[in-house]
């Protein structure tokens, strides 16, 4: 079944010194792989208002039962993975499976579409359905100067899913990168946030840890996948694919 090949070619990203986890997938058959860059970096502001990238060390990948070292590979000098949010990364292993990717300038809105990842606590590929809402454009959430062609999505996508394919039904190929909830979706963790972290009130430990709870499992509306283009138009992928 297509669905078989598509959770083998897909792999969930484990990063225990920085504490993140996310998704990601083959694409190729020479053992590179995709994920969001968020997934392998902790980002923070430094004191002249400048954001900082923490690389992950120790960047692991499960999939198809087996848990692999893998190595990122960048150019230090581009910001395009971090404009575009996505990373690559290199396993010493052939794979069992990998997606090829869909001829971009034909994807429309209202098909058909799949989510593949290892969203919440799950440790098997999750997939999940819906169809392109809308094809947009929009600034980077990294960099408004640069915008961004994302696929908007009702594919139920939540938090782990990060970095794992959006596939068209109809050809298993993939288009983009789960990557962002909408912004509905932040506004109300924002406002949860806020509430239990007011000055001078106490919020009693139960409710506390219900609202932690909803702010984990939060799921509402639509989602973001980044468009694969980035990823694959990068040098590095390019001579990385070409053998070089």
């Amino acid at each position: 079944m297509m669905i078989d090949k598509w959770k083998l070619a897909t792999g969930k990203v484990i990063c225990p010194d920085i504490g993140k986890t996310g998704s990601g997938f083959f694409s190729g058959d020479r053992g590179l792989f995709v994920t969001n860059n968020h997934v392998v970096t902790r980002i923070s502001i430094d004191g002249t208002g400048a954001i900082r990238l923490d690389y992950s060390r120790q960047i692991f990948v499960k999939t198809a039962g087996n848990t692999y070292r893998a190595s990122l590979v960048f150019d230090e000098n581009s910001d395009r993975p971090v404009v575009y949010d996505y990373a690559i990364l290199r396993l010493d292993v052939a794979p069992n499976s990998y997606f090829d990717v869909a001829n971009l300038s034909e994807i429309s809105q209202g098909e058909e579409v799949m989510a593949i990842g290892y969203p919440l606590d799950f440790d098997e590929p999750i997939v999940s359905s819906g169809v392109i809402s809308a094809i947009i454009s929009r600034p980077s959430h990294i960099n408004a100067l640069h915008r961004i062609r994302t696929f908007l999505t009702d594919t139920l996508i939540t938090y782990g899913n990060s970095g794992g394919p959006l596939v068209r039904a109809s050809d298993g190929k993939v288009i983009g990168i789960t990557a962002m909830p909408h912004e509905i979706r932040d506004e109300a963790r924002e406002r949860l946030l806020r509430y239990i972290n007011l000055p001078g009130i106490e919020v009693i430990p139960p409710i506390r840890d219900l609202i932690e709870f909803i702010l984990r499992y939060l799921t509402i509306g639509f989602n973001y996948a980044i468009s694969i283009e980035y990823a694959i138009s990068d040098p590095v992928f390019e001579s990385l694919e070409g053998g070089e």
